[in-house]
């Protein structure tokens, strides 16, 4: 049990979300939860956010919303996203700001980044293929080493991992190995089939997974913060974050 109580669980939830942060709030002074990763999303206000005295991790917004490093047409556009969400780290006093490497060319991606200089700033690796078939950056190891470079650490996205794994035809379970070596300071987990390399996030025991081995890769590192990334097709209700989280703790007591 110590091990368990030595990981913060993290509900993830987006700045268009601001009607469940009561609800977050009580799961986590109920102990439940223990801090919001919360991705701003453009054009959202953060005063719901600053009302609610939480624990909070920033995760600035994917290229879902145009954010994307490797675009070096999009340099301005890029560098002032993440202005803003400094602006929300601040504001909220956020322990991390997670960044998504994007897709395109590696290099591009690097010489943006070697212009940044904040360090509260992880990197999150990516699946080798974007879910409407991108070719993403920063999907393996070395990657990410050179993409942190000596100013930023690792955010290890477990399922990206092992969907990168899955599009090199690599085995998951020794790409993750190597992956720990990089010493991430926090994870993101969700279940997802072995079929496809492309990303997709499923609820914990839909897909095929082995979170035996998952679960012990979290407990032998030192990283503290684990946030479910669970689908929620109710999204009006925190229940399948509960049930997610409830399946994860029952991995990690073992």
């Amino acid at each position: 049990m110590d091990k368990i109580k030595r990981i913060k669980f993290g509900l993830k939830l987006w700045s268009i979300n601001p009607d469940l942060i009561k609800e977050a709030e009580a799961l986590i002074k109920d102990g439940i939860f223990n801090y919001v990763e919360l991705m701003v999303i453009p054009d959202t206000q953060i005063f719901p956010y600053q009302e609610v005295k939480i624990p909070y991790i920033i995760h600035i917004t994917s290229d879902k919303f145009g954010f994307n490093i490797p675009d070096k047409k999009k340099v301005k556009f890029n560098t002032d996203i993440i202005n803003q969400n400094i602006l929300w780290v601040n504001e909220l006093e956020a322990k991390y700001l997670i960044l998504h490497p994007g897709f395109g060319q590696f290099k591009e991606a690097k010489n943006f980044l070697d212009k940044i200089n904040d360090k509260r700033i992880l990197i999150e690796n990516m699946p080798k293929t974007g879910s409407n078939d991108e070719a993403m950056t920063g999907y393996t190891p070395e990657q990410i080493q050179e993409l942190m470079g000596n100013k930023f650490e690792l955010c290890l996205d477990l399922n990206h991992a092992i969907k990168a794994a899955v599009g090199l035809k690599k085995d998951y379970k020794k790409y993750i190995k190597d992956f720990l070596k990089l010493k991430p300071k926090m994870f993101h987990i969700a279940d997802g089939t072995l079929k496809s390399g492309k990303d997709e996030h499923l609820n914990i025991g839909e897909g095929e997974y082995d979170f035996n081995f998952l679960a012990n890769c979290v407990e032998k590192s030192n990283a503290k913060y684990v946030t479910v990334e669970t689908p929620r097709t109710n999204l009006n209700s925190l229940k399948e974050d509960l049930e997610n989280l409830k399946k994860l703790k029952s991995f990690l007591s073992n």
